[in-house]
């Protein structure tokens, strides 16, 4: 069995199916992967806007093949259907987009600051509340479709946080002290990407880049970057027209590096010691 074949046999009736304007929204108890889904979806012509979601997912995972794991309800768990005029090359730009549009509508929805490090995670207080996955699918130099994937951390409190991530991750409640509105948030941030989408099909990279850069927490600082080739160390002062961040060298040269190439290091973004909150049903 393939995998698409897979995701198929899991798409028996959906838990709701939910209409909004420009979207159908499939909710489901439980899935392997929203991602998988909606990507067996879009190979069997679900139209752009279609969007998945699931309670819990079992095999969830992020950039680098790394899991994401949530208890049931907590999270906002979704992938997008998109069928983007956009050369292939550009795909991380809609990962870009997506962190930047996250953040202004966590900050909306709850009052607490949000800012996106570079290239797919959204950052509370230095604490890690979500990670992008945009995957596309091409034929030639065309894109067939896109798969946006998003992880939303929303009502975990500190103990249901994965124990090896309690001290670089945290959730919605953690930061505004009490339950947020997973409905809400989730109207929140369709409104958002919706009318940023459109903006971003017609202004291009210009438009991205000032968008990103108004909600980014990377450029300025200094970063390590672990490639195959090792650990490189500059700072990093801009992002490329393709998503790759730019990072200036001690030797005063320019590197642009892409996400599928390295990881960040995570020493930059800890969070401070006791900083983390707990929260009560």
């Amino acid at each position: 069995m393939n995998e698409h074949e897979g995701a198929r046999a899991e798409l028996s009736l959906p838990h709701k199916r939910l209409h909004l304007p420009q979207h159908d929204l499939y909710v489901y108890r439980s899935l392997s992967s929203t991602n998988r889904v909606a990507a067996s979806m879009a190979a069997a012509g679900a139209p752009a806007g279609t969007i998945i979601l699931s309670g819990f997912q079992s095999a969830g995972v992020g950039r680098l093949r790394r899991a994401w794991i949530s208890p049931q309800g907590r999270s906002l768990l979704l992938s997008a259907i998109l069928r983007p005029r956009l050369e292939a090359r550009l795909v991380p730009l809609l990962t870009l987009l997506c962190g930047a549009v996250l953040a202004e509508a966590i900050r909306e929805e709850t009052g607490c600051e949000a800012g996106v490090k570079w290239p797919n995670d959204v950052l509370m207080r230095g604490g890690k509340v979500s990670g992008i996955l945009a995957q596309g699918s091409v034929r030639g130099d065309a894109i067939e479709h896109v798969i946006l994937g998003v992880g939303l951390n929303v009502n975990q409190t500190r103990e249901e946080l994965p124990p090896d991530c309690r001290d670089v991750s945290t959730s919605l409640r953690i930061e505004r002290g009490r339950r947020v509105s997973r409905i809400a948030m989730l109207r929140r941030f369709i409104s958002r990407w919706d009318a940023q989408f459109e903006a971003f099909a017609e202004g291009g990279y210009p438009y991205l880049r000032e968008k990103w850069i108004e909600n980014n927490l990377t450029l300025g600082r200094e970063v390590s970057v672990r490639g195959e080739d090792g650990e490189i160390c500059g700072r990093a002062v801009d992002i490329s027209e393709r998503g790759g961040l730019i990072v200036r060298l001690p030797d005063e040269s320019n590197k642009e590096f892409l996400a599928e190439d390295l990881s960040l290091g995570r020493a930059h973004y800890l969070r401070p010691s006791g900083a983390l909150r707990g929260g009560s049903f």
